[in-house]
């Protein structure tokens, strides 16, 4: 496919996919201007700024009951000590790249996305021999409308944009034919390439306008120090004759008009489908960009804030002290009102002939009402007000405080389902992408027995595994729900099989990797206690005297039992 096809098709997808998802900005911004505790004045409803931060409060506690980010945990798939030692090194490397990139920063980034604006977008990538990630924007992504939301990848294009370069960097960027450097430069020297350069899209104008509601106006100045280029990561189908089927291709385009790079995904970043985990806190089936849990919010939050905007106002011009005075004998004609302190308003008559105070009935009490509608949201994404740090005088037992708990956590689970499938995605596509794109080294450090860091180079050989690996995904509560349940069980085994040395083993093994011990220092213990096993201690296995009691003394009788020192 030459260029200016891929150049017009590209276009027309970029329109279809926004055609699709504008009906989402105006909610995506109100709900993200709420969170940050802005609102929009009018002459009628709302005359003061002020927000009570309901959807904040919801999207808060909403993230706090998905759990923190999960633990990825890799199996092998081989039954070998070598395979075994591998699975300890990728491991390694998992958390080395958890903590090198701040993936618990990042899920909670991650989150409060999806709670503002219904679905999340985590981009791995392979720099400097490292993985990385980075979480993408919703505005930032145009994807296919007829895609299944529960697999990206039937997506026929994908495009990630806004992604903006200097111009210094792209010429010098070796990936890029240079071909498709002079055409940027040629393009960029035309009139129409300074317009292109300069215009923004409906979503980079929405984006704008959140930063702008926040009191920023020197947006622009942000890329102004160099030539910026707005580049966009494609990643279409395109027909391949060769192998008679539909090829995934990566396409960076400059200003939707040069094409910098265009080759099968596979040959460009090693992996065959799209570097990108998504999740959804409501997926539709009709619809990639569902509902947010803002969405269910932000309508009574706008009502509330109305109340309260009004409860002040009615307030203040009450301690205003306002006043109609007579103007029958006046020169002048009355004006409209102006609700000003201490204002002075000409009536045409006077009931009290001269001058008389404004009378302005106090609003009833809406605290009941607000907090009637606060809960009746808060209950919608089962947030009970417990959970949210209250008292709920209707909660009269211990049991029925439980119950509530119960209730609400079966009802988190359905998220946490789409939560965890998401980062099994980001665990496989860590693997693949370590797998296709490994060169060298990379020097790790670990905490040895002693307390001292050790340092550690391991490469693709220390890993590597023909048969792959599985990726298991473990949410923090549900791991110390079954360690808890786990070391009970173990605690049974021990008790059950006191004679039984084997058992005995496995089941202090299985305590030490319960509490978090590496398999070398598990190792370690096992050997020193089958070493202190074998050694004969004094006065063990002496014949027992005539007439003297078969009974064992107290310290025989201790040393004879197995000890749990772990319990």
């Amino acid at each position: 496919m030459d260029n200016s096809t891929l150049i017009n098709q590209h276009q027309q997808e970029k329109d279809q996919s926004i055609q699709f998802k504008k009906r989402r900005f105006d909610q995506w911004n109100e709900n993200y201007t709420l969170y940050r505790d802005k609102v929009a004045t009018n002459r009628l409803t709302q005359r003061q700024a002020v927000n009570i931060p309901i959807i904040r409060d919801t999207v808060q506690n909403w993230i706090s009951k998905i759990d923190e980010a999960p633990q990825l945990e890799f199996e092998t798939r081989g039954s070998g000590n070598r395979d075994l030692d591998g699975e300890v090194v990728l491991n390694e490397l998992w958390q080395h790249t958890y903590d090198t990139q701040s993936l618990d920063i990042i899920d909670n980034l991650e989150k409060k996305i999806v709670g503002i604006q219904g679905r999340g977008f985590k981009y791995w990538y392979m720099k400097d021999n490292r993985i990385k990630c980075a979480v993408v924007d919703p505005y930032d992504i145009d994807i296919d409308p007829q895609t299944n939301p529960l697999d990206i990848n039937t997506a026929r294009y994908f495009n990630h944009k806004n992604i903006f370069i200097p111009l210094r960097a792209i010429l010098a960027n070796k990936s890029y034919t240079k071909e498709g450097k002079d055409a940027l430069k040629v393009y960029l020297d035309s009139k129409q390439g300074l317009l292109e350069a300069n215009r923004s899209d409906e979503e980079a104008q929405s984006r704008r306008q959140r930063l702008e509601d926040l009191g920023v106006t020197n947006y622009d100045a942000y890329k102004a120090s160099d030539v910026q280029v707005e580049l966009n990561r494609s990643h279409k189908l395109i027909w391949d004759k060769t192998e008679n089927r539909f090829v995934r291709h990566l396409i960076v385009i400059a200003l939707d008009s040069v094409v910098l790079y265009n080759k099968p995904l596979k040959e460009a970043i090693g992996i065959d489908y799209l570097p990108y985990a998504t999740w959804a806190s409501d997926p539709d089936l009709n619809d990639i960009w569902s509902d947010a849990i803002a969405d269910n919010v932000r309508q009574m939050n706008k009502v509330v804030n109305m109340y309260f905007s009004q409860d002040l106002e009615n307030r203040a011009y009450r301690n205003f002290g306002m006043y109609f005075f007579n103007t029958m004998n006046g020169t002048f004609t009355p004006q409209a009102f102006e609700a000003r302190p201490f204002g002075m308003y000409g009536v045409p008559g006077n009931p009290s002939e001269v001058i008389q105070q404004m009378q302005i009935q106090p609003l009833g009490d809406t605290t009941g009402q607000i907090d009637y509608l606060k809960n009746m949201i808060q209950s919608s994404v089962a947030q009970t007000p417990t959970e949210r740090g209250l008292q709920d005088k209707a909660m009269a037992t211990l049991g029925e405080v439980e119950l509530s708990f119960q209730q609400s956590d079966q009802r988190q689970q359905v998220v946490a389902k789409q939560y965890r499938k998401s980062w099994e995605q980001s665990g496989q596509i860590f693997y693949d992408l370590l797998d296709s794109n490994s060169r060298g080294r990379i020097k790790l450090y670990k905490k040895a027995a002693d307390g001292k860091f050790q340092p550690k180079e391991v490469g693709r050989e220390d890993w590597y595994n023909p048969q792959g690996y599985e990726v298991r995904v473990v949410l923090q509560s549900e791991k110390s729900a079954n360690d808890d349940m786990d070391l009970k069980k173990t605690a049974y085994i021990k008790n059950s099989f006191l004679d039984n040395p084997v058992a005995l083993k496995i089941a202090k093994r299985k305590e030490l990797e319960l509490i978090g011990w590496s398999p070398i220092e598990i190792e370690e213990v096992i050997q020193f206690e089958e070493n202190k096993g074998q050694q004969q201690p004094q006065g063990m296995g002496a014949p027992v005297e005539e007439g003297a009691s078969e009974q064992p003394q107290p310290a025989q009788q201790s040393a004879q039992l197995p000890v749990n020192t772990l319990q």
